[in-house]
């Protein structure tokens, strides 16, 4: 059964409101259905964004869903902010390149949808003091078992953990019909920059 959506987004011009330390905002989304309020979450997580995420969400109870253009960042806010959205069955969209965390954040939706401009990819955690990078081994335990949390197969927590630090995976639509992700590409792009989605 094909599912409509169109959104007005920020690559395509949506409009924005209050701005929280560069990264996140509350954004106005035209949805078919009406207008709906999502949270932009744009550039890398940092240490942090988490509380900002949080105090975003109890002024503004009204928020559906959240945009993601992000490389990652913060693997701790990163997952704080997933398992918000998971528990609280938001939508997310990939708007732009979502990488490492990111991705995490935007498989946690209740609806999932990527747009022509979105691209998902992963890469195992790690932790990083001056020039020396280690694997962090913990926090890719977490990931592998928040993912199985979440009803994701295991080869998707294995793409995470078997991926080096210094390269990337991308989450492919062949991999989302084949693993059954369940996210929505994006079909076109209509003159008057809506988006329509419909799934596979």
């Amino acid at each position: 059964m094909v599912r409509i959506l169109a959104i007005l987004l920020a690559v395509l011009g949506y409009s924005s409101g209050s701005a929280v330390a560069g990264t996140l905002e509350i954004t106005e989304i035209q949805l078919q259905g009406g207008e709906r309020t999502y949270i932009s979450i744009s550039d890398e997580i940092e240490l942090g964004d988490w509380t900002k995420f949080f105090r975003l969400v109890r002024r503004t109870p009204s928020i559906s869903g959240i945009i993601l253009n992000s490389p990652g960042g913060s693997v701790d806010d990163g997952l704080a902010i997933a398992k918000y959205v998971y528990g609280h069955k938001l939508d997310t969209v990939a708007a732009g390149p979502c990488d490492s965390i990111c991705a995490i954040i935007f498989l946690s939706g209740e609806n999932r949808f990527l747009t022509p401009q979105g691209a998902l990819s992963f890469h195992s955690a790690y932790r990083k003091l001056d020039d020396w990078v280690s694997i962090d081994h913990q926090t890719n335990g977490k990931i592998a078992c928040y993912l199985g949390h979440m009803g994701y197969p295991l080869p998707l927590a294995q793409l995470w953990i078997s991926t080096p630090v210094d390269q990337v995976a991308p989450i492919t639509a062949q991999m989302n019909a084949d693993l059954q992700l369940g996210f929505v590409a994006v079909d076109t792009v209509t003159k008057d920059e809506q988006l329509i989605a419909a799934k596979p």
